[in-house]
């Protein structure tokens, strides 16, 4: 069955077109802030899981929302791309398309970053960026592109990495052979970058076997937020703008290492939690991460270089109480404060929580009641015994009593 082709308009006058009357009455306000940086979520799933189905509902329906959607040529949205491009002696241009809906389209041969700068120049027509990768695409090296790009820097802000799953096959797809050079295949990467994880076609399996995926899904990950769809239908606003690398909230954190399964495929990738109960001397755990990121060891023990080579962290969030914290690039000292780290691969950044520098400082038992100080790794031979001697070694000498 085709999929339905989104309706064009014409833009030759190139200027703000209207919302049609539905979408006005839904949004009566669409003045934008020119100067705050747009949204940008990045889409991954492997082939089949129904990012074409997801794509095609956010293209078509008037549902409210102003989106800039940059669909990969060699993704799984072929079939309904075709009407969004132009071709020039058999090359493809990108060429940005205004949509009925109040949507924009665009499609591109590599990871989008061009497609990206050229729809800053349209800053103003839409509200979200949505990225599309191929199905056997690696999401932490696109983020690690977003998050590193001068040029986008203030125009643009990473907000999340959405991964569908098909829940129909996702067993097998985790069990595949990596390719040659790699240590992990496509699939068991989506999951483990993954902010949100849509467990699609969910209809095609009965409870049992959809809490045995979830299970499975959330020892690989258990920072992020699950949820069972069938045919893609998902309110976006539990995909879009999420600020999933903006802050660390009581949503990830409480349970992030709490599964403890014995069925996962590979048990060599998980998620690890290290509780902070403390406040922390911050240079001391800037130190501890960097080693831990940069150097790829488990910190502090000299002897662990050569055995930890194949251990890889692939996502690092943290939310701490810190002593003396001072922002990268910045001169500006917080004697006290909460703090958000966000790290993908050997990248990382850290940053005040404004709403949080009134947190209350733990209870006299040095345990905060609702255990949310803590530092989550999603990785793959992880050493867990050494990563928690280590850490307790950095808690008793950057802990402030």
């Amino acid at each position: 069955m085709s999929e339905a082709v989104p309706e064009l308009i014409d833009v030759s006058e190139s200027v703000l077109l209207p919302l049609s009357p539905q979408l006005a009455a839904e949004q009566p306000d669409q003045s934008i802030d020119n100067d705050k940086p747009v949204p940008a979520t990045i889409l991954t799933g492997y082939l089949g899981s129904g990012k074409t189905t997801l794509l095609n509902y956010i293209l078509t329906e008037e549902h409210g929302k102003r989106i800039a959607v940059i669909m990969n040529e060699f993704g799984d949205s072929q079939g309904i791309d075709q009407a969004f491009t132009s071709v020039d002696n058999g090359e493809m241009v990108e060429e940005w398309l205004d949509l009925k809906n109040g949507c924009l389209c665009c499609t591109v041969k590599d990871k989008g970053l061009k497609a990206i700068e050229s729809l800053m120049e349209r800053k103003g027509k839409f509200d979200y960026i949505l990225l599309e990768t191929t199905g056997l695409a690696d999401p932490g090296k696109i983020a690690s592109m977003l998050w590193s790009n001068e040029e986008l820097g203030s125009d643009i802000r990473l907000d999340g990495i959405v991964t569908m799953v098909d829940t129909k096959n996702v067993e097998r797809q985790l069990a595949e052979c990596p390719p040659d050079g790699e240590t992990m295949n496509e699939a068991q990467k989506q999951l483990a970058f993954a902010d949100r994880i849509l467990l699609n076609k969910s209809d095609l399996l009965d409870d049992n076997a959809l809490a045995d995926i979830e299970l499975m899904v959330r020892e690989i990950n258990g920072t992020a937020r699950v949820e069972r769809t069938s045919y893609a239908k998902v309110d976006l606003n539990n995909i879009l703008n999420i600020g999933a690398y903006a802050d660390v909230g009581p949503e990830t954190m409480p349970f992030a290492g709490s599964q403890h399964g014995h069925h996962h495929i590979d048990a060599r990738i998980r998620t690890m939690a290290l509780s902070a109960p403390h406040r922390l001397r911050w240079s001391i755990v800037d130190e501890w991460i960097q080693e831990l990121l940069w150097d790829s060891r488990v910190p502090g023990d000299d002897a662990s270089a050569q055995a930890n080579s194949e251990m890889e962290i692939l996502r690092l969030k943290a939310l701490l109480l810190t002593t003396n914290f001072v922002p990268v690039g910045s001169d500006e000292s917080f004697g006290a404060a909460t703090v958000v780290v966000q790290g993908v691969r050997e990248m990382y950044d850290s940053f005040v929580v404004p709403d949080k520098e009134t947190t209350p400082e733990v209870d006299a038992d040095a345990t905060h009641t609702t255990g949310l100080y803590k530092l989550v790794l999603i990785g793959r031979e992880m050493p867990e015994q050494a990563l928690r001697d280590s850490w307790a070694q950095l808690l008793s000498r950057a802990s402030v009593y």
